[in-house]
């Protein structure tokens, strides 16, 4: 398995932990063990960098941004939707620090893939035009 496919079944593996943790029910035994992390803002910051850094790095360049947009709603949205949520009062005040997870991920990751490719546009190139000289 390339290194690719690998960083893209972790970024499917934190998205879908993503979306299916921060809609649980707050009686629930899941919630109980993931309520110290739940409130933690490093975690959602940290978290959302991670989710919007590896397809800015992995994919090519008019998806990548798309799927940090859908981060970028995925935040918006799960924010609105758990002020709905009982028990989930608190969590909704995560939306900042995973709204700068996803700002300090697309930078992160667009690092990231200047470092792999450091002249991309360079070496695709139509080399310079010379004139022959004979008019």
């Amino acid at each position: 398995m390339s290194s690719q496919n690998m960083l893209r079944a972790l970024w499917f593996f934190l998205l879908g932990g993503a979306l299916i943790l921060s809609n649980l029910p707050a009686e629930d035994w899941p919630y109980g063990a993931i309520t110290d992390y739940a409130s933690n803002h490093w975690f959602h910051f940290l978290l959302y960098a991670i989710i919007v850094a590896i397809p800015v790095t992995v994919w090519k360049k008019k998806y990548r941004f798309m799927l940090s947009l859908v981060a970028v709603l995925l935040v918006i949205a799960l924010g609105s939707l758990q002020t709905f949520m009982p028990g989930h009062g608190n969590r909704s005040q995560n939306a900042m620090p995973d709204l700068f997870g996803v700002a300090a991920g697309v930078l992160l990751g667009l690092n990231l893939r200047k470092m792999r490719d450091p002249h991309p546009a360079a070496a695709k190139a139509k080399p310079p035009y010379r004139s022959s000289g004979v008019i």
